[in-house]
């Protein structure tokens, strides 16, 4: 298996908590699948410092390459424009994260097995103090969504560039994309057996959010979150008992 770890956005607030995370994940994945793998880093930090401790990663021992896409912005204005994207396609598997993740339990080889088995194209573990209930409503179990936050997903090559197709340059923080799932018939769901943690608040200006996810909607046939709930609920179906 051909793995990278696709780290979206990565800097100031807060650099060396992310820091932290970030060698705690890839660790952890290493660990649980006991296989090298690459990092695609999209940093948007203009301190040096910050730069060179992303390098030192290539010094572990279990990873075999470092791509690093250094750029001034939020979100969508790195990864879309991250010059590395194309490498993408020679991955079995990509994990998309944010900086602000910290995995507390995974197994990727059982995860890309429930993805497969259950025919899902993005999948994302339980997500620890989420924003949405439905990300760390069960223990246990996979239910398949028609909204999903962006935290940490899982998916093929082809899983990810959808993804990336969906989203623009002008709405940075994503925000609205995440509601839109169903609607872009994008399978996507969670998986309560594993967790990840949401460690840090959010500090983006969410006027400027707002803003720019109207404009993003107004591309759809909705005008609002709430107009997208009323016909795509969150949560399609709770399994409680899987198979891997």
């Amino acid at each position: 298996m051909k793995l990278c770890y696709y780290i979206a956005c990565i800097g100031d607030p807060d650099f060396d908590k992310k820091l932290v995370y970030c060698k705690s994940n890839i660790e952890k994945i290493y660990t649980n699948t006991s296989t090298s793998f690459d990092i695609i880093v999209n940093i948007y930090s203009e301190k040096e410092e910050h730069i060179v401790e992303i390098q030192k990663l290539q010094s572990l021992s279990y990873i075999d390459n470092v791509y690093i896409h250094n750029k001034k912005g939020v979100l969508t204005e790195l990864f879309l424009t991250n010059p590395y994207n194309d490498l993408l396609q020679n991955y079995d598997y990509i994990i998309f994260i944010l900086d602000d993740i910290k995995i507390i339990n995974v197994d990727i080889h059982k995860m890309i097995k429930v993805k497969k088995k259950y025919n899902i194209d993005l999948l994302s573990p339980k997500v620890l103090d989420s924003t949405h209930l439905f990300m760390n409503k069960y223990n246990k179990g996979l239910t398949y969504n028609n909204c999903l936050e962006v935290y940490f997903l899982l998916g093929s090559p082809k899983d990810i560039f959808t993804l990336f197709s969906k989203h623009t340059i002008e709405n940075k923080w994503m925000w609205g994309v995440d509601f839109l799932f169903g609607y872009y018939n994008i399978k996507t769901a969670v998986l309560f057996d594993y967790s990840v943690k949401h460690m840090l608040p959010t500090k983006s200006n969410k006027e400027e959010c707002r803003k720019c996810m109207t404009e993003y909607l107004k591309k759809t046939t909705f005008s609002s979150l709430q107009e997208i709930h009323k016909k795509y609920n969150p949560v399609i179906e709770y399994k409680e008992k899987i198979v891997y």
